[in-house]
């Protein structure tokens, strides 16, 4: 096949031809959508960014050099890890096409500057650049001497221009009323690093299954995990005077179950896992328990603790059988 195919959320098809690197739109329609303001461009061109720096982590979704990427206000939302500050998934934003939800952009790490000099021998012409605090600022001079029109942002820093870029820091800062409109607008799991702002907005939203993958897609430390918790809590303490909660009071439970779990397995409270373990009663709560013991296993890669927590994945196993027996 000679393009690529996507449907946004929104309903509009894109066609990307990866041999040029454009593509084209059409609304729901059937109709062009222009890429420029006069409407005799059909074309649109694939953005190019480039990540510089050793300590970057950037993966593609749809193919090998491109991602579909969601847009939101103007915006695409670009995804990346800097594993020099923390392993944790963050995003920069830059400008997007009017009228589109979901934009195809090319994503490449280049580990040093020497690699993006070798790119821009060979023709390539990025878009923007990314460059991690190792990047000197002699080697910014060197980048915009070649690629006079690139834009350079500092990742965690500011942009060249000296304007701070739109990181997580500005949507952490959002007010209630604000955090629950970005919600609806976009995954609030991929626009912020902080969990603690993103269980509240979840909790609001009433949107349980994405409160359950915070807990596994980030590390939380033990004091967020009690903010969380204590979020939960004061939410079934109201179930029999909000019909909301009472519905979901089930899933809220096991939310606050996985919780404990987890604020237990950092604390090694051993009795405490224990007596979770045997009183377990949800079959549906094993999978979860079993994600969360391997997730901090990997925070504690002495052998003590090693051992200690294969036996909760041990005893956890003896649990699965025996409510497997009592069905």
């Amino acid at each position: 096949m000679d393009y690529i195919e996507q449907t946004t959320p929104q309903g509009i098809i894109l066609k990307v031809f990866p041999k040029k690197w454009n593509y084209l739109a059409f609304d729901r329609k059937g109709k062009s959508i222009y890429a420029d303001a006069s409407g005799l461009k059909v074309l649109h061109r694939v953005p190019l960014l480039f990540f510089v720096g050793e300590n970057f982590v950037v993966k593609n979704t749809a193919s090998a050099e491109m991602s579909f990427l969601k847009a939101t206000r103007g915006q695409i939302v670009i995804p990346y890890v800097d594993t020099a500050t923390d392993r944790r998934q963050r995003y920069i934003f830059i400008p997007a096409e009017s009228g589109m939800d979901l934009i195809p952009v090319r994503l490449k790490g280049l580990r040093d500057i020497s690699m993006l000099v070798r790119e821009i021998e060979t023709g390539t012409r990025p878009d923007h650049i990314v460059v991690s605090n190792s990047v000197t600022r002699n080697d910014i001079i060197i980048i915009k001497n070649r690629l006079a029109d690139a834009h350079i942002i500092l990742a965690g820093g500011k942009s060249e221009g000296g304007a701070a870029p739109r990181e997580e820091s500005e949507i952490n800062s959002f007010s209630d009323q604000r955090a629950t409109e970005v919600a609806k607008d976009v995954n609030i799991n991929m626009m912020s690093n902080n969990p603690v702002f993103l269980a509240r907005v979840h909790l609001r939203e009433m949107n349980i299954s994405k409160v359950n993958q915070l807990i596994l897609d980030f590390d939380l430390s033990p004091i967020e995990a009690e903010y969380i918790l204590s979020f939960v809590t004061t939410m079934l303490s109201k179930r029999e005077s909000e019909e909301d909660i009472l519905k979901n009071a089930a899933k809220l439970e096991g939310i606050q179950g996985s919780l404990q779990f987890y604020i237990h397995l950092l604390g090694k409270n051993e009795a405490e896992i224990r007596a979770m373990i045997e009183g377990m009663n949800d079959a549906g709560l094993l999978a979860s328990f079993f994600t969360l013991i391997a997730k901090v296993k990997l925070l504690y890669p002495g052998t003590d603790d090693q051992l200690l927590f294969t036996e909760f994945e041990n005893l956890l196993y003896e649990r699965k059988s025996s409510l497997q027996e009592q069905n």
